[in-house]
């Protein structure tokens, strides 16, 4: 008897289903490629960290937004509850796309904008192009790479969430959100480590906020990879609940 909850062929058939039916992905490929060319032709042949990453984080956050779009209208989410696979297959699918497919069409991305970016360069200046390694031009700061993942693992999560809760404006709502309970999550921080200077009896000296570097470094992480989890299972479970809801009418 075939799993309902999780089947490789079914799970197989839609997520090749999925992607041959989400047109825009070549044509975001396209322009995301011609951007860095320009970025990279502008700048020397390189790409920073931060513009590398500020770019992918964005481009991620918006395409977990667009998601909404499988359950408004109401006649799109129906489409989307009817299609022969689980919802735990099409959510799993959604995580493909948002943690695997977008990192590797950014690398992919990358290698074809560092090489066009020397065909540009080349022409402009009437000069051999100067093949280098690929992704040379790419300069990673390892420093901040570990904050980063959890920062776009976190990000990608809330706003895949924001898609299954807000039907409209998800991206807008989502973000307001956020800001919202950062603000809250920054204040009690600082009522933590405010309490803990003057526990410790060194309100105004760095030596108790150096004592709390470490352990608020591990809160982050530990915090990060919750609130990730409790994310994505309150997505799966919205996703699950629609057709619950659907099945009632």
């Amino acid at each position: 008897m075939e799993n309902q909850l999780f089947s490789v062929s079914r799970f197989g058939n839609y997520l090749m289903k999925y992607f041959a039916e989400f047109r825009s992905l070549r044509l975001q490929f396209i322009i995301l490629t011609a951007c860095f060319t320009v970025i990279m032709s502008l700048s020397g042949g390189s790409v920073n960290f931060f513009s590398l990453s500020a770019a992918m984080y964005i481009f991620a956050i918006v395409s977990a937004s667009s998601l909404t779009a499988f359950f408004t209208p109401r006649i799109s989410k129906i489409k989307f509850l009817l299609v022969p696979a689980s919802q735990f297959e099409k959510f799993l699918t959604m995580l493909v796309h948002l943690y695997l497919y977008i990192p590797v069409m950014f690398a992919v991305m990358l290698f074809v904008a560092q090489y066009c970016a020397m065909l540009v360069t080349a022409l402009f200046t009437l000069s051999a192009p100067q093949l280098a390694m690929p992704y040379a031009g790419v300069s990673i700061d390892t420093d901040l790479l570990g904050m980063y993942i959890l920062s776009y693992v976190e990000g990608v999560a809330f706003y895949l969430m924001g898609a299954t809760i807000f039907t409209r404006h998800s991206f807008l709502k989502t973000t307001g959100l956020s800001l919202v309970l950062g603000f809250v999550v920054m204040l009690l921080m600082l009522v933590g480590v405010t309490f803990h200077a003057l526990s410790s009896g060194a309100y105004g000296q760095l030596d108790a906020f150096n004592d709390v570097d470490s352990a608020a470094g591990t809160f982050i992480i530990v915090f990060s990879v919750l609130a990730s989890l409790m994310y994505l299972i309150i997505a799966y479970m919205r996703i699950a609940e629609m057709e619950v809801n659907e099945t009632k009418k």
